[in-house]
């Protein structure tokens, strides 16, 4: 707000600032300030036109002060800024700030700043005003960029910076201080690998002389203590450390000190800046050894009695009570393993229960193997369900054994599809419906997404339209989150293969926006999207600021990756590459995609890649490109994605025969693609875009397209 206000006084415009925290809630004060400033302003402003005269008496309201400007606007002049600060100090204000504003002439702007979202719902319906909050001090990327470019030792590649950037989520110090440290030290692997924690020497130096030294001892010992619980609000804090006064220090700390930020709208639960709370957290640690365990068992206590469960676990095994976490893991795995996905989660707690527990526990090895499918290792997963199928279920209640007897039937089916064995999860799918069609609606639609992604899969689109009604219905009615994120996966990998773009796009906002979906909440549905949004921004020719993205998609697909997205991520990766002039780049990363094919057992990968290799290879050598390409008896061909696959190898060939000078045999490849895949309209397009004069001529080729027949 500061810069705007200058920028108006640079060129001697009326501009006015004025603090709601020192006014005191004196409205008379606050118009008179207002009125003194933009009369001063003209004064100073040297020019032709006399300044407007000031009122004989101080406005006695804020009425008086808009009547005063609609009396002087034509010596104002045009350009007239009111900015109104710390408004959260003085809420009962806000309605005669907001009606001041609505009675003011047009000419007159307004910015409006403070650490909580006032609203101001009449204002922005009628006119236009600019609202700050404290987040607007953050650095965006492109200014993060702009402070490594300052450098004088640059050590820093632009990848890089994008992870010091999102570690300090913005923190203009911060990112500074990490910018300097990676400068001095020649490399950021360090920083980059281990990610940086709050407790590193030079953030530490830094929050102790900034921050803790700054804090009155009460405030001090409340962000100690607040740091261990994560997110914090008054009912939870005053339950774990058996207090009444957390309210007041919230207060406190959300609205003067800024250091406690609202999770969402309600603020009802606050959180620090997480290298910040590392900080704090180590500081408790050591000025309090041995409290922590109990004050997290209290904590773990509370989240359970309000049903977060996750949290529950997760502060149980901090405290050491692993079996408290596996008692509320049995209970509540399947529905946090389903419905919400968290995949990385269940990893995380995967080594902190002992085989005795997991044998013991259905659930909780359903859940593991539900997380294994998904993340590589069918085969441990194949061997927790065959323990569990083994086991003596008769014990248990009738209708819980059929539940086990169900789940382990969904995760297998649906672990045939992330194992790229498709046909057969088809096949396994669909039985489950015809034995479990009237089990519960979070296992229904579980299957119904996965045959949804098998049709998007197959180029079977049709069969996509007339599954996806059904299955949306299911998993909004379940409050499916997870489903519902790989069913917008599912139709935006659609229209991509279809190539359009445009209507993928439009799908992806609507994906993220959709709050019955909930997607940003569930970290694998959101990397999920930003690997088809990667595709999406290549093809719009949007590649500014592209590259930082890259390396966290790669990571993603490679733990968790199946198929179709892990080869969209390559793909479009080495086409970046190769779009910033380092074709070297593109061939490692497309080798690397055919490691992990060769590794986890995905032919059909090993064959993309392949063909793509061969694509990249033309412009340089036809026949390093024709000695890349499978062999036509691979019997991935014989698949249900031969049809695909075997027009894409052929206009492939067409593309090294027409580089040959054989534009007889380049006439039959392309034909040969035309027939194979006469349902896919995009072949005919992508074959005149690839055999046009321009794109034959050695090094002129342009920006390589991805969509494919």
């Amino acid at each position: 707000m500061a810069q705007h206000w200058a920028d108006r006084r640079q060129v001697c415009a009326a501009a006015a600032w004025v603090s709601i925290k020192e006014c005191r809630g004196d409205l008379q004060l606050l118009a008179d300030r207002i009125c003194a400033q933009l009369a001063a302003t003209q004064e100073a402003g040297g020019h032709d036109t006399p300044p407007p005269p000031r009122p004989r008496e101080c406005p006695r309201s804020l009425y008086d002060l808009a009547t005063w400007l609609w009396e002087t606007k034509d010596r104002l002049g045009s350009k007239v800024l009111i900015c109104f600060d710390d408004l959260e100090f003085d809420l009962h204000s806000i309605d005669e700030i907001e009606a001041f504003m609505l009675a003011t002439p047009a000419e007159v702007e307004f910015i409006a700043a403070s650490s909580a979202d006032i609203g101001f719902a009449r204002m922005k319906a009628r006119r236009e005003t600019h609202e700050l909050r404290h987040d607007a001090l953050a650095f965006n990327f492109d200014e993060a960029k702009a402070v490594g470019l300052t450098e004088e030792r640059r050590a820093v590649s632009e990848v890089e910076t994008y992870s010091l950037w999102k570690r300090a989520q913005g923190w203009p110090e911060i990112f500074c201080l990490l910018m300097q440290a990676a400068s001095e030290n020649h490399s950021t692997n360090r920083l980059i690998v281990n990610s940086i924690t709050g407790v590193d020497i030079d953030l530490d130096k830094y929050f102790r002389s900034t921050i803790l030294h700054s804090l009155p001892n009460d405030i001090r010992e409340f962000c100690l203590c607040a740091s261990i619980l994560g997110s914090v609000s008054a009912e939870y804090f005053n339950h774990a450390f058996q207090r009444n006064d957390a309210a007041y220090f919230i207060d406190k700390l959300s609205t003067e000190q800024m250091l406690l930020q609202p999770l969402d709208r309600s603020q009802t639960a606050y959180e620090f800046h997480p290298l910040l709370r590392e900080f704090l957290e180590h500081r408790f640690s050591v000025e309090n050894p041995g409290m922590k365990p109990n004050l997290l068992a209290r904590a773990a206590q509370w989240q359970r009695q309000n049903n977060n469960i996750r949290d529950s676990i997760n502060l149980s095994l901090r405290a050491g009570e692993n079996e408290s976490a596996a008692d509320v893991a049995s209970e509540n795995m399947m529905d946090i393993a389903l419905r919400e996905g968290e995949i990385d989660q269940i990893q995380f707690w995967q080594g902190s229960f002992s085989a005795a527990v997991i044998s013991g526990s259905p659930t909780i090895a359903l859940g593991l193997a539900w997380a294994q499918i998904f993340s590589h290792d069918h085969r441990r997963a194949s061997g927790l369900l065959a323990d569990l199928r083994a086991t003596e279920l008769s014990g248990l209640d009738q209708q819980v054994s059929r539940q086990i007897e169900c789940w382990c039937d969904l995760i297998e089916a649906i672990g045939e599809a992330t194992g790229d064995n498709l046909s057969e999860s088809r096949r396994q799918c669909e039985a489950w419906m015809k034995v479990y069609n009237e089990a519960d609606l979070v296992s229904k639609g579980a299957v119904l997404t996965c045959l949804c992604f098998l049709a998007a899969s197959e180029h079977r689109f049709g069969d996509l339209r007339t599954l996806s009604l059904e299955t949306s219905s299911v998993n909004n009615i379940a409050d499916h989150h997870y489903a519902l994120g790989w069913l917008y996966g599912a139709m935006i990998l659609a229209e991509l293969s279809r190539g359009d773009m445009r209507a993928g796009a439009a799908l992806l906002k609507k994906a993220r926006g959709d709050e019955n979906a909930q997607i940003n909440t569930t970290p694998f549905s959101v990397n999920l999207l930003n690997t088809l949004e990667l595709e999406i921004q290549y093809e719009a020719n949007q590649l500014d600021g592209i590259e930082a993205h890259v390396d966290e998609i790669l990571d993603f697909v490679r733990r968790h990756g199946i198929v179709d997205f892990t080869f969209s991520a390559y793909r479009t990766a080495a086409a970046i590459a190769r779009c910033k002039g380092n074709p070297k780049r593109a061939a490692e990363l497309l080798n690397e995609m055919r490691v992990i094919a060769g590794e986890s057992g995905f032919v059909r990968l090993e064959v993309l890649a392949r063909l793509t290799l061969a694509d990249m290879f033309v412009a340089e050598s036809a026949e390093q490109a024709l000695s890349t390409l499978p062999n036509h008896n691979h019997p991935i061909f014989l698949s249900t994605h031969g049809p695909y696959l075997r027009a894409r190898q052929s206009l492939t060939e067409a593309r090294i025969a027409a580089r040959q000078g054989k534009f007889h045999l380049s006439n039959r490849f392309a034909n040969v693609a035309l027939d194979t895949h006469a349902d896919q309209n995009l072949a005919g397009w992508r074959l005149r875009r690839y055999s046009a004069p321009p794109l034959l001529v050695p090094g002129q080729e342009d920006r390589p397209c991805l969509n494919s027949a």
